[in-house]
């Protein structure tokens, strides 16, 4: 893979390196502050929400995107819930619709039941 110097995460990978350089090549690591997304309304908005880490917030944007760009929900929202450090998104699917719940977590991410239902409650 050719080095840029504006390096975003690659395919595969489980989010933004927020440390040094990348292991090898001595490029520097990608972060959202140095992309479109560090401005992006909805970035700023869930940074504001002081939940979790930055790899938290970049997951939650990412899904965020997904809804509202690839699926075309008609509306989404972020809630933080700083019990359980997550960022949730709340949105409709199509206008009229109910709210629906949309908790983005990493793949390293433990749930148990117990913790599902806190989400239940806390949403």
């Amino acid at each position: 893979m050719e080095d840029r110097g504006d390096s975003e995460p690659s395919a595969g990978s489980s989010g933004p390196e927020l440390g040094g350089a990348r292991g090898g090549g001595g490029a520097r690591s990608w972060a959202p502050e140095d992309a479109w997304m560090g401005t992006h309304p909805k970035y700023l908005e869930m940074m504001e929400l002081d939940i979790g880490d930055a790899t938290q917030v970049y997951i939650a944007f990412l899904v965020y995107l997904d809804l509202m760009e690839s699926k075309s929900w008609h509306e989404v929202n972020c809630v933080g819930i700083p019990e359980l450090q997550l960022i949730c998104l709340l949105g409709t699917e199509i206008e009229g619709e109910g709210l629906q719940t949309v908790v983005p977590t990493p793949i390293s991410a433990s749930l148990s039941h117990n913790r599902i239902f806190l989400l239940e409650d806390d949403i």
